[in-house]
């Protein structure tokens, strides 16, 4: 597909990696449609493409509010959702589930009465039970539970899933579901004791945290990818025609300990490191196998490499927070 001239609709396209995905669809020449309630999502981070697109404000859990977010779409990028770290979801699995369950009902609600040319929608590697393998391919989607440490917000994706691929059956709209590795970026807000892996760990470094606390064994292995190589992938597979289900991620991980490591080789601290192995870590590695994402989308390759996406990070960090006397 030609995203050149098409009205593209971004649900969460203000987030993290919402905004990179709308940059990427201005360069390709479409016109561009961010719909955000902004609880996460920030205006800030759309500087860059300030006044080359159209921000559609609401609240996606109300019907009205999607329907006005899909209006003239020809192409629609679901992204929204409210993802957080491991620390939230436990005792918010349910919550999570029932949020994320209102928007992918009036997603379909709404595209069944007006189908689009493409819909892409974002799940994730929650989806994957624990017991896989190490490296993981496109497996089956409802073999033995998902993600345990996300296990509502594992839940959540496959039902997404699920529901799409019966709309894509009965509409005939092509569709591409897309399952992110472990995505990180400077466009990040912070939520707390909520967040993610990476923010979480470089605010404690540059909070001057001593010792900074790994929660689990600090062995588990994660492949982490930034948000702007992420949203590449998401265009390139719908201008590439892909209709499937495919990973995006690598094979390559580092240990949290590692992780830890280069966060304070960029910031230049040097803290004690100790692990918490009362708190919970997740699986003991997730990696994903890009096989069929290189098959798919041939121009695929990391631009941001984990010492540069850090780097970021750290400015991020001084952005959202000043700066910490070391």
């Amino acid at each position: 597909m030609n995203l050149s001239g098409k009205t593209a609709v971004v649900t969460g396209g203000a987030g993290l990696i919402g905004s990179f995905l709308a940059e990427r669809l201005v360069a390709a020449s479409a016109r561009v449609v961010v719909a955000d309630d902004f609880s996460k999502g920030r205006q800030q981070y759309l500087a860059g493409v300030a006044g080359k697109l159209e921000v559609r404000e609401g609240d996606l859990e109300q019907v009205a509010a999607m329907e006005r977010a899909l209006a003239g779409a020809d192409v629609v990028f679901h992204l929204a959702s409210r993802a957080y770290g491991i620390g939230h979801s436990a005792g918010h699995h349910v919550s999570i589930l029932e949020h994320n369950e209102r928007i992918t009902n009036n997603l379909f609600h709404v595209l069944a009465k007006r189908p689009v040319e493409h819909l892409l929608v974002t799940s994730s590697s929650c989806v994957y039970p624990d017991d896989g393998p190490d490296t993981v391919s496109e497996l089956p989607l409802f073999t033995g539970e998902p993600e345990m440490a996300n296990w509502g917000y594992g839940w959540a994706k496959r039902f997404l899933e699920q529901k799409a691929v019966i709309f894509a059956r009965e509409t005939g709209v092509p569709l591409t579901i897309v399952r992110p590795f472990n995505i990180y970026g400077e466009r990040y807000t912070w939520v707390g004791n909520s967040s993610q892996a990476i923010p979480m760990l470089v605010k404690k470094v540059m909070d001057g945290d001593d010792p900074v606390v790994i929660w689990g064994s600090g062995t588990q292995r994660r492949n982490y990818l930034h948000a702007s190589d992420c949203a590449d992938v998401m265009a390139a597979l719908v201008e590439e025609g892909f209709a499937g289900a495919v990973n995006i991620g690598t094979e390559d991980t580092v240990t949290m300990e590692e992780l830890v490591g280069a966060i304070c080789r960029v910031a230049e601290r040097s803290p004690r490191i100790v692990t918490d192995r009362s708190r919970p870590e997740g699986r003991r590695m997730k990696s994903s196998d890009a096989t069929l994402l290189r098959r798919v989308y041939p121009g695929f390759r990391r631009r941001v490499e984990l010492d540069a996406g850090l780097q970021r990070m750290v400015g991020w960090y001084r952005a959202a927070f000043g700066e910490k006397v070391a």
